[in-house]
């Protein structure tokens, strides 16, 4: 009778673990529905030296379109070919200089680190202004090689480019395909350079709060966010893992327990 027993608290043991579903791999636990939290400060996607933007102007004139908008001659990210980008789509490449300007047809050396594309764009409306240049101007900026890389235990590693001027954490890794089950959703790291210096944020996504309020909340541009595997997850990536963390081990364990249970009570 008492192997009877043991036995049977033996298969409720391993079944039991089986089913258990650990508190770590949710996000927000704590989460409560209406529940108010405010956000990190960001003026969005601040350009920096190296940035790669395009601007268009669109002016009443012909000619001084075609002065504005340079064709140009460049590989856009996406495509295998180079393009050769004509004059009736105006689109021109501007790299950002060490200096923080880039040299603007007309107007010439333009100051653009530090402002987001909506903030240049309306500098260099006005700049048309003021010189005479073009009265009523329409110029749009947009971003050419920003964005950030995802690593680790995700869905889809790779590069991703901003698609607007705010893009935050969760949306990064949901681009990504989201985490993988076993990645540690308490340890995201966001690596981040500014200059000669770079950063690293350390994210607890089953923390709300402290998300919302971290500065790697709001991605900025070639910003590397990490996602690190659990303990099993590593343990299974070497060669001599341990067998009794697998779960084709503990499956033929409760299947084997749960014969012999059978057989003793016949």
């Amino acid at each position: 009778m008492k192997i009877k027993n043991l036995l049977m608290a033996g298969c409720t043991a391993l079944l039991l673990t089986s089913c258990i579903v650990p508190k770590n791999i949710t996000y927000f636990p704590d989460a409560q529905n209406g529940e108010v939290l405010t956000l990190a400060d960001s003026k969005g996607i601040v350009l920096k030296p190296t940035d790669k933007i395009s601007i268009i102007v669109n002016t009443k004139s012909v000619e001084l379109n075609n002065v504005l908008n340079m064709p140009v001659t460049s590989q856009i990210i996406g495509y295998q070919e180079q393009q050769t980008l004509n004059q009736s789509r105006g689109t021109s490449g501007y790299t950002v200089d060490q200096d923080g300007n880039i040299d603007f047809p007309i107007i010439g050396k333009v100051k653009a680190a530090g402002m987001t594309r909506g903030e240049l764009a309306a500098h260099l409306k006005q700049t048309l202004e003021e010189q005479h240049v073009a009265k009523d101007a329409v110029v749009t900026v947009e971003y050419l090689n920003l964005g950030f890389s995802v690593m680790g235990d995700v869905v889809t590693p790779g590069f991703y480019r901003f698609d607007s001027d705010k893009v935050n954490l969760l949306q990064g890794l949901s681009m990504a395909g989201d985490m993988k089950i076993t990645g540690k959703r308490q340890n995201i790291k966001v690596i981040r350079t500014n200059g000669n210096r770079q950063e690293t944020y350390i994210v607890d996504l089953q923390d709300q709060k402290s998300l919302v309020s971290s500065p790697a909340f709001y991605l900025q541009q070639n910003d590397v966010i990490y996602v690190e595997p659990n303990n099993y997850q590593k343990r299974q990536s070497t060669a001599n893992s341990n067998e009794l963390t697998k779960a084709s081990f503990w499956l033929s364990a409760i299947s084997v327990l749960a014969t012999i249970s059978v057989l003793i009570f016949k």
